[in-house]
């Protein structure tokens, strides 16, 4: 009993290191939680406006998947907003088109822009909040 257990464990930790390590977990945000998870976070969020049925936002999705297992990124958080789901939030935001990706630092807004980013572009912009 206790060999296939340490069977087990041993597969899972395989699986761990092979698969990757997640540094940072994206976190999903709605008009209930909005404030608890972005604008009541101390630090960088990343704060990501998407819809399922947006193909530019389907493309974005990896690459936050990406920069959430970064090392370099460890200290930044990610929220994700549906829009759909979130219309209260997005309203407010002025969300006209999506995706759009917004830089929060201690609840204050300090970037916000539309439009897929790509790994480079978007480390680069973190970057200069992550001193």
């Amino acid at each position: 009993m206790l060999k296939k257990v340490s069977l087990i464990l041993f597969a899972c930790l395989i699986s761990f290191f092979m698969f990757g390590i997640s540094f940072a977990d994206i976190k999903h945000a709605d008009d209930s939680n909005f404030e608890k998870e972005v604008l009541n976070s101390k630090g960088i969020v990343l704060v990501d406006f998407w819809a399922t049925w947006c193909g530019p936002c389907q493309k974005q999705a990896p690459v936050l998947e990406q920069l959430s297992k970064d090392p370099s990124m460890k200290n930044v958080k990610i929220v994700k907003v549906d829009v759909d789901k979130a219309k209260k939030v997005s309203y407010e935001a002025g969300i006209k088109s999506i995706p759009t990706l917004m830089i929060v630092k201690d609840g204050e807004i300090e970037e916000q822009w539309s439009g897929y980013t790509d790994l480079g572009k978007l480390k680069t912009k973190l970057s200069k909040y992550c001193k």
